[in-house]
């Protein structure tokens, strides 16, 4: 509850029907109406829904003095012609000012004639009335009968009789001007208002934009940029606009450097072309199969931000089948010398149980993202999970017929003929093309500057890599060298088949080397920094103010003059687009009162520096020498930061305030946090009058009726409304300002009594000054303090958990409970089904390796490669420095099902060979020569496919979408690199020991069953 209004928050799950319970909730309002206070104007019920956000939200300021200027260029310009572009919904303006009708009493005009101003007012609000005066009969009709007396015109306020030969402008001046102001918006040193569109429900996002930012910059260009000026503040299509360009521009690089690794490793151009078809092959079925679904299923799946890069992080997974299905028939065709039909019949049922598991253990990690419903990222994780399982669905498919039947047709001749020539010259052609067009559009000249800024770009980024990344680069670069050198003198399998033969025969000192590089890496895993928060990408700073109490908006204004003058001319150097300073008076969603400083910073792209280092900059260059003013950044009172908080509940104010103390005391002791304040600081002298009941009751006055009669005095009451042509305007009946300019002034005023006795207000009621809250805060009906701080965006997670930990050591009294604030709360959630998740993926992930290998064993042996991939992820976060987010977890989610893919491959071979008597040395031995290379294939295509999305978050800007999604990518190219070599070299030794084990254990039972069988013989 603030001041003048209160607002109630009521949560519901996400499986609940909205619209069904916006009804329940506007009748149960009907059934109370009757209870709450008369002088209740409106309820408003409104549903916070992402589509009842504006889609785009412009700061607009105009040269002109005259507020009635701005008002007519937004209601005869700029609203009528956003309004007919398709796709709007509405046009809303806040913060303009509105004229209102001024009855201004005079005290001493009044004490003359003997009056007082609460008679004035119920005058005034008692006349401008029309009633219904019931109905008549005339000739068998029934008429309605309405007694008008509202006031028409204002000279019909000004002669309304108070007494006799006394009419309201004999004591007060009746004006139309605009209110006092109590609140402001500037941006870049003018004066602003906030203009907010929505789009219709059904519009697109993204068109509806286009179309207003056109229309807005029609009219800019009209009216002059001189004296109209529009700062975007909010673009919500410009993230959907950026994140599905660079995630196309990735998926289709990736996509082509995963064709590039096949011909390196194949070295066979119709090879290449069979599995470069297949991407494209499956991608159109994906759209396909999502367009069905949405018209036939009725599904809500789109093509957005996330379903592509669902799709971009499946671009490398889309060949892994395709690639084990073609190597095998390429191995069988010119390895085996089969023919062609044979090859591809022979080669795709030998590998379609194994590519059919690996595709599963891939899909059974996505499927309880899609059926989890209570988790607040469900939302947008179902779109992204379904997007992948259909895409791997989509290219087992295409695996399993389209590649076995181009492959018995392009492998019909053995050598180079005629095709293979032809093949050779049309890509070479196409390629030439290629490069030929880029230089043409380009330029000679733009495109070796391009080449050298690239250059330049990347070696910078070496430049700035720390000396974890150093060496994290320096292994992935001087291991691949090694081993090349090493593959020159014994060949690439004839080199793997000495690692397997000396892992294997020095088992156990590969098991305690193993087990030690695991250790160091799960050590080096909780190192990172852990952060179960989402990273949004944001360029904006956001400052709230804390000012002396006594201060009003004057002097507020002149604060925020000081910096502007300050920090304009700086924008340049300190990437900064506009300057918006602000006393907000609430607004549709947020109901709190703040004041605060806001700079909107340029893209990313084109700034120097990052958010955080204009932050610092910013705040070193704020005033620090004004007593009781305070700039804080980050999370204060409504602006953007992060924080951590704890909620207080109880019923006692006081006993709230001494929990609260002490819980401020703990939180300012941990280590990251800053800026501690508690809600109960921020509240404002007011002045506490209690009225003397018993004398009020000898004059015939209620408090209520005293109440009121101070707020009219104030001008803080609207008396009625008066009908314009534009519409109704209030009708605010108060003293003057000289009347009411200090407390002495409203003492002294008088006003009528029931029984006709002029009285004073001092005489009725004490007023004194006191502390009171801004707010009242209460959930389930429960007074609530919150004290929070600010923190770092990486040490939020830690700072909240250790505040956690304290909270549980403070002595907290009966009745009395906390809780971390909601954000936390809805954190630990979001990581609770997340370790869920992967719990469930990797039981569901055993249970189809138990189906496949019929063994409870060997699926261990293959659940270890998880392990491997641990030791990647650790050494990847912590050579680049990356928090291990909510994304991150996503992208370790993900790896789960790709790493095991390799050894379902590896495993299922071997099994093979033993199946056809091979001993067991040798089984695995050439089980690991043939399933070296599409282990190879299949880790590297899926590796490059994802290094566009890695790339920009290491070298290019440390903000941005790169940022945001960059962490999947990293998660899955380190775990994915490290499990994959550490597959091919430890996994044999793993399997033999596993065998062992398995051996051991059917050899004990069959004993125990013997010896349980003697005795009953």
């Amino acid at each position: 509850s603030y001041s003048n209004r209160s607002s109630v928050r009521v949560e519901f799950g996400l499986d609940v029907d909205m619209d069904l319970v916006g009804v329940q909730v506007r009748d149960r309002l009907d059934q109370v109406r009757n209870l709450l206070p008369d002088d209740v104007e409106r309820i408003a019920v409104r549903r916070i829904n992402l589509e009842d956000f504006p889609v785009l939200e412009f700061s607009v300021s105009w040269a002109g003095s005259n507020p009635d200027e701005l008002a007519n260029v937004f209601s005869q310009v700029i609203s009528p012609r956003l309004q007919r572009l398709e796709g709007v919904g509405s046009v809303e303006i806040q913060g303009l000012a509105e004229k209102a009708l001024f009855v201004e009493v005079d005290q001493n005009r009044l004490n003359a004639h003997g009056l007082d101003i609460r008679r004035l007012n119920n005058a005034i609000r008692n006349n401008n009335r029309n009633t219904s005066a019931g109905f008549v009969r005339d000739g068998g009709r029934r008429i309605a009968v309405r007694a008008i007396g509202e006031f028409q015109r204002v000279d019909e306020i000004r002669q309304l009789p108070l007494d006799d030969d006394i009419v309201v402008q004999d004591v007060a001046d009746v004006s139309y001007d605009y209110p006092e102001k109590e609140w402001f918006e500037r941006l870049d040193g003018r004066e602003s208002v906030t203009l907010e569109i929505q789009k219709s429900s059904k519009a697109n996002m993204v068109t509806t934009a286009a179309l207003v930012n056109a229309e807005l910059d029609a009219i800019v260009e009209e009216i002059g940029a001189d004296r109209l000026k529009l700062q975007l503040i909010r673009d919500r299509s410009t993230a959907v606009n950026d994140g599905i360009r660079n995630l196309s521009q990735s998926a289709i690089l990736g996509g082509f450097l995963a064709v590039g690794v096949i011909f390196l490793f194949l070295r066979n151009y119709r090879s290449t072309v069979i599995v470069g078809a297949a991407i494209p092959g499956s991608v159109l079925t994906v759209f396909l199969i999502m367009y069905s679904f949405r018209h036939f299923a009725e599904a809500t799946i789109t093509l957005n931000l996330i379903s592509m890069m669902g799709l971009m992080v499946a671009i490398g997974m889309l060949v892994d089948p395709a690639v084990v299905a073609l190597e095998n028939i390429y191995r069988k065709r010119y390895e085996r010398g089969m023919s062609a039909i044979d090859a591809a019949i022979e080669g795709a049922r030998e590998i379609g149980l194994p590519v059919v598991a690996g595709s599963l253990t891939t899909i059974c990690v996505f499927v309880p993202m899609i059926f989890i419903t209570d988790s607040r990222s469900s939302m947008w994780m179902r779109d992204f999970a379904i997007t992948v399982v259909i895409s791997v669905l989509a290219s087992l498919v295409v695996a399993l017929t389209i590649v076995p039947l181009a492959a018995s047709r392009a492998f019909g001749r053995s050598g180079e003929g005629r095709a293979e020539s032809i093949t050779k010259q049309v890509i070479g052609f196409i390629g030439l093309s290629v490069i030929s067009y880029a230089v043409y559009s380009t330029g000679v000249r733009e495109s070796a500057t391009w080449l050298w800024e690239g250059a330049l770009w990347v070696l910078a980024g070496f430049a700035d890599l720390e000396w974890t990344a150093w060496t994290g680069l320096a292994i992935a670069l001087l291991t691949p060298l090694a081993l090349f050198f090493r593959f020159r003198s014994y060949g690439l399998r004839g080199f793997y088949e000495r690692v397997i033969s000396g892992t294997l025969r020095y088992r156990w000192t590969t098991v305690a080397v193993a087990c030690t590089i695991m250790a160091c890496g799960f050590h080096v895993y909780g190192l990172i920094e852990k952060s179960p928060y989402r990273y949004q990408p944001t360029r904006r700073v956001d400052f709230s103010v804390e000012h002396p109490r006594n201060w009003d908006t004057a002097d507020l204004l002149e604060l925020f003059l000081k910096v502007e003058e300050m920090l304009i001319p700086m924008k340049e150097e300190l990437d900064i687009k506009a300057v918006s300073s602000r006393k907000s008076r609430g607004s549709r969603f947020s109901t709190s009162v703040s004041t605060r400083l806001t700079l909107y910073l340029v893209d990313a792209e084109e700034g120097q520096w990052t958010t955080d280092e204009v932050k610092k900059k910013v705040s070193a260059l704020l005033p620090q020498d004004i007593p009781g003013v305070r700039f804080k950044s980050g999370r204060g009172r409504g602006s953007s930061g992060v924080g951590v908080g704890v909620e207080i509940k109880g019923r006692n104010q006081e006993i709230l305030n001494m929990i609260a103390e002490d819980v401020e005391l703990n939180m300012q002791g941990i280590s990251g946090v800053h800026d501690v304040e508690s809600s109960l600081e921020t509240g404002t002298e007011e002045i506490r009058v209690t009225i003397d009941r018993q004398r009020a009751q000898r004059l015939g006055l209620s408090p209520r009726s005293i109440a009121t009669t101070v707020a009219t005095a104030l001008g803080t009451r609207g008396n009625s409304k008066f009908k314009t042509d534009d519409g109704e305007i209030d009708i605010t009946v108060q003293l003057k300002e000289e009347d009411r300019a200090t407390l002495d002034q409203l003492l002294n005023s008088q006003f009528e009594s029931d029984r006709g006795e002029l009285v004073s207000f001092s005489s009725l009621a004490n007023f004194d000054y006191e502390k009171g809250p801004n707010t009242i805060r209460r959930d389930d009906r429960m007074s609530t303090v919150t004290i929070f701080a600010n923190t770092e965006e990486s040490a939020r997670y830690r700072a909240g958990t250790q505040m956690t930990r304290r909270m549980n050591s403070v002595p907290i009294p009966r009745g009395y409970s906390w809780q971390m604030d909601r954000s936390f709360r809805w954190m630990q959630q979001e990581q609770n089904e997340g370790n869920f998740t992967m719990l469930f993926a990797a039981l569901l992930i055993y249970i189809i390796m138990a189906s496949l290998f019929e063994s409870y064993v060997h699926p261990f042996t293959i659940m270890f490669t998880i392990g491997f991939a641990f030791i990647g992820v650790a050494v990847g976060l912590y050579s680049f420095n990356v928090t291990m987010d909510s994304n991150a977890s996503y992208g370790l989610l993900i790896l789960f099902g790709i790493v095991v893919n390799n050894g379902i491959v590896f495993v299922d071979h071997i099994n093979r060979y033993r199946s056809q008597g091979y001993p067991r040395y040798r089984a695995i031995v050439e089980g690991g020569k043939d399933r070296l290379r599409p282990i190879l294939m299949t880790a590297t295509t899926t590796i490059l496919g994802l290094i566009p999305l890695v790339l920009p978050m290491i070298y290019g800007q440390a903000e941005g979408w790169g940022r945001r999604w960059g962490p999947i990518g990293l998660v899955v190219i380190s775990g994915l690199f490290a499990s994959t070599i550490l597959t091919l070299i430890l996994l044999p030794t793993v399997y033999s020991l596993m065998d062992d084990l398995s051996g051991w254990i059917r050899r004990t039972v069959a004993t125990a069953r013997t010896a349980n069988a003697k005795p009953a013989s």
